[in-house]
């Protein structure tokens, strides 16, 4: 792949995410582990929100969804911080970014006047649980005074987006070492081969799963599976095709061979549950795919 293919075809883009911190420190345990175990650096801390229908864990589990689909719709690049986003992809990206966020913040605003009631809810529920077992916990459960106030909790939850354009030799402004140039390259170069792997794995991964459960037989343990995992092939292919950035025609073809030979067992599951015969000719045939895209990419 070309570096100047890559960069015109794809842009950066960082999610930046504040989250509250919900843990706070366990002094009674941690004293007592700390002695028991003879380390005076042991720390104990203990998980706020812990119950999942609190109102508060909901929305924290609404936020994640962000970074989910973020870290789902984007490939890797040269660190933890920006991704890659190809060009062709930035609308629907940024609808359906800004659309969770717009959740987000929906929810927010719906339970925040209650925040204080729902913080009371959590000691209780700590207490409560607590009280049932027949030997009590060491590990103190919180009091509310252990937990951000609404106003700290609200300012340290949000997502902020920021676009930038992918690198080129072109951007210096100055005249650099052939050698750092190379460098440069070959670090850009590194960027569409990571990305090129992770397309790859997108297919591969929830191929190999769904024929690792075709090639148990029939009523064997772990042969039952879920109408998810023909599903996420399926889905590992589209979300391929979309992110195919440098448009690998290798890619393209495995993606479709993928998809032709799933799609005709995606309106027919119960036929793989029943029919031994289906089912194992199923397994050799996507076996055979699998094993082909382990020779052509090795690794990915």
């Amino acid at each position: 792949m070309q570096l100047t293919t890559l960069a015109d075809k794809a842009m950066l883009v960082k999610l930046t995410t504040r989250r509250a911190n919900l843990s706070t420190r366990d002094m009674m345990a941690e004293e007592y582990l700390q002695s028991e175990l003879g380390d005076t650096a042991f720390v104990v801390n203990k998980k706020l929100f812990r119950d999942p229908s609190n109102p508060i864990n909901r929305l924290l589990a609404k936020a994640s969804e962000i970074y989910t689909y973020h870290k789902t719709h984007t490939l890797p690049y040269i660190d933890k911080g920006p991704r890659l986003l190809p060009n062709e992809q930035y609308f629907d990206y940024t609808q359906n970014m800004r659309g969770l966020m717009a959740e987000v913040d929906a929810y927010m605003n719906l339970v925040m006047p209650q925040y204080d009631t729902y913080v009371q809810l959590d000691v209780q529920s700590r207490l409560l649980a607590d009280t049932g077992k027949a030997k009590p916990s060491r590990y103190v459960a919180p009091c509310a005074s252990d937990y951000p106030t609404a106003d700290e909790f609200q300012t340290r939850i949000g997502h902020d987006l920021r676009f930038t354009p992918l690198p080129q030799a072109s951007h210096f402004l100055f005249d650099i070492s052939d050698e750092d140039k190379q460098a440069f390259e070959a670090s850009m170069n590194d960027v569409a081969v990571r990305a090129r792997v992770e397309v790859i794995k997108k297919m591969m991964e929830p191929l190999k799963h769904l024929v690792e459960k075709l090639n148990k037989p029939i009523g064997t343990d772990g042969a039952i599976f879920r109408d998810s995992a023909i599903q996420n092939v399926i889905e590992g292919v589209e979300m391929a095709k979309r992110l195919n950035v440098g448009g690998d025609t290798d890619v393209a073809d495995m993606a479709r061979i993928i998809g032709d030979a799933v799609t005709l067992f995606a309106d027919n599951k119960e036929v793989l549950r029943e029919s031994p015969i289906v089912r194992e000719q199923a397994a050799k045939k996507l076996d055979y795919i699998a094993q082909q895209m382990g020779a052509l990419y090795g690794a990915a």
